[in-house]
């Protein structure tokens, strides 16, 4: 269950939005193996974002299984990389920072999420 927070100094258009959310589900699915059910993004306008930066994007991602810190630092610049093409700012003008945490730290549907690579199993259960 990533939930990316994206904090834009100006409201994005719909479009931009779903360009955005769409290539980060793209983004996170590919390299990480998550259903694209987990991927959450918020999107919320009007901060005063500090170091000249239009937009920040904050994800709290599942840590452990084959999230290493290499396959961390690619997800967090393709993600960057990503959310800047997709709203059409200057890379230098877009942040992002990724927080790992135990997957044991979250629920979804009143559901302790699964380990890193046992999503499958978790949503047959689930969906049960």
């Amino acid at each position: 269950m990533p939930v990316y927070n994206i904090a834009s100094r100006k409201p994005l258009s719909y479009e931009a939005r779903r360009r955005t959310a769409d290539a980060i589900a793209d983004i996170h699915c590919g390299l990480t193996g998550a259903p694209a059910e987990f991927v959450n993004v918020i999107f919320m306008h009007g901060h005063a974002l500090k170091g000249g930066y239009d937009l920040n994007v904050i994800c709290n991602v599942r840590s452990g299984g084959n999230r290493n810190a290499e396959l961390t630092e690619t997800l967090r610049r393709k993600i960057l990389e990503g959310v800047a093409v997709s709203t059409s700012l200057d890379l230098n003008k877009v942040e992002a920072t990724l927080v790992g945490f135990p997957a044991s730290w979250a629920m979804e549907g009143g559901e302790i999420l699964p380990e890193p690579g046992e999503e499958e199993s978790w949503l047959a259960r689930s969906q049960a």
